[in-house]
């Protein structure tokens, strides 16, 4: 079953590679079928196996020889590892819903880190998602997801005004997302961890000097996936914390 649910995270990654890389551009996610961008040729079905298709061809195209990118395999990767993570964590109704979080984190780490945005249409679909799984599944209690979405919302609409832009409409619409399937200590948390995670990573950047502190640097993924480890591990981060504070 794990080696099931591992594959399955496979494939889906490679799913949210073309939806993540084609929705911002307003093009199908159906049609065309993959194709490399230089030659235009189609994908067979064994140059497209997610993450061995990369490794056989030594990431590089069958036909033209141009260098296959980097991201495709490591976010096909990633996803059937976070799949995979839910599963040994969640129970199987939770493992079912958690994978919605996971898909959102996934495909928003694409759109952002290639095209500095997070499409409305993608935060609509999944907002949609989470409120069915809130009427069946509600947080306790029930308003926390109100709460979350809420606080979330207007904790960065303050800081969008206070950075001058230095945080983006986007990051804030997807944290108050978020916030809505996680409630508001899981959303607080995570945003908390993102700064974190995010000023770390921002330091190395600048002592390596691949970037300079004028650069932009997207949030999303920070935010993504502090939420993803808040929504994992909150018990037990916050229990850390208090025993660290009061011990």
């Amino acid at each position: 079953m794990l080696f099931l649910i591992f594959t399955s995270g496979l494939i889906f990654g490679s799913f949210y590679n073309v939806v993540g890389l084609r929705m911002p551009k307003e093009k199908s996610i159906a049609f065309p079928n993959s194709h490399c961008p230089q030659c235009k040729q189609s994908l067979s079905y064994r140059d497209n196996i997610p993450v061995l298709s990369y490794v056989l061809l030594k990431g590089k195209c069958r036909h033209c020889q141009l260098e296959i990118s980097k991201v495709y395999p490591v976010i096909e990767m990633l996803t059937g590892l976070l799949f995979l993570f839910a599963a040994y964590k969640m129970d199987q109704f939770n493992l079912f819903i958690s994978l919605f979080l996971v898909s959102l984190v996934i495909i928003i780490t694409i759109t952002d880190i290639h095209y500095y945005i997070i499409p409305n249409k993608l935060l609509f679909f999944f907002m949609s998602l989470f409120i069915l799984i809130r009427i069946i599944q509600p947080l306790n209690p029930w308003y926390d997801s109100l709460l979350g979405f809420l606080i979330s919302y207007s904790l960065l609409f303050v800081l969008i005004i206070i950075s001058r832009g230095g945080i983006g409409a986007g990051d804030m619409k997807l944290l108050a997302v978020l916030g809505f399937f996680t409630g508001t200590k899981v959303a607080l948390l995570g945003f908390i961890l993102a700064i974190l995670i995010g000023g770390l990573y921002g330091v190395y950047l600048l002592l390596t000097q691949k970037k300079t502190k004028s650069d932009y640097v997207p949030f999303g993924p920070f935010i993504g996936f502090g939420v993803l480890m808040s929504y994992f591990y909150h018990v037990e981060i916050i229990n850390l914390y208090i025993t660290a504070i009061f011990k």
